[in-house]
């Protein structure tokens, strides 16, 4: 089995105890989605950060962090999706996750990397100003990158707070939605 085809495993295993996580506590309160969500976002971040900041040689350190990092922010697909069907009414819940969508890949996937590389090259110039040198070296894009990935944990942060903040109003969405259509 090529690594590809190990990483597609994972993350059809990850987004599927996600979904079963959510929902076993969405059965409990209806905020249950969304506070998973955030829940898995406030793991992710510190295991992402601390992954970064392991020393040059703790390669396992950094593989079990990043993984438990990588793994966590998989529940968030899972999950709010879920509680996007939960509060919008049926006739507009394809619309809904259509704009969803629409604003996660315009933001996220296609500006995502753009911001990412010009704060890895900002970090790999910033490094090869400190350093005194002339000219850009792996060395300096290496450094810049690792820097640039701080902005990861930061961001999901922000996501865990927002959901978080999504969590105290679903509630409410929910019994409007349902006694607009009950």
């Amino acid at each position: 089995m090529g690594r590809e085809q190990t990483r597609v495993r994972r993350s059809l295993f990850r987004l599927l105890a996600g979904g079963w996580v959510a929902d076993k506590m969405s059965a409990k309160r209806r905020d249950g989605r969304l506070l998973c969500a955030a829940c898995s976002m406030a793991v992710a971040a510190p295991a992402i950060f601390f992954a970064l900041n392991q020393p040059k040689r703790s390669i396992a350190a950094f593989m079990v962090l990043m993984a438990i990092g990588t793994m966590t922010m998989f529940v968030y697909y899972a999950t709010v999706y879920a509680a996007i069907q939960d509060v919008i009414e049926p006739r507009l819940r394809g619309t809904a996750v259509a704009i969803y969508f629409c604003a996660m890949y315009v933001l996220g996937a296609s500006l995502g990397p753009l911001g990412m590389g010009m704060l890895s090259d900002h970090f790999a110039h910033q490094a090869m100003a400190v350093a005194g040198a002339g000219a850009m070296t792996e060395t300096f894009k290496a450094s810049g990158l690792h820097n640039a990935m701080y902005a990861i944990p930061v961001l999901a942060v922000l996501a865990s707070l927002v959901l978080f903040a999504g969590s105290r109003t679903v509630e409410a969405d929910i019994r409007k939605q349902e006694r607009s259509h009950g």
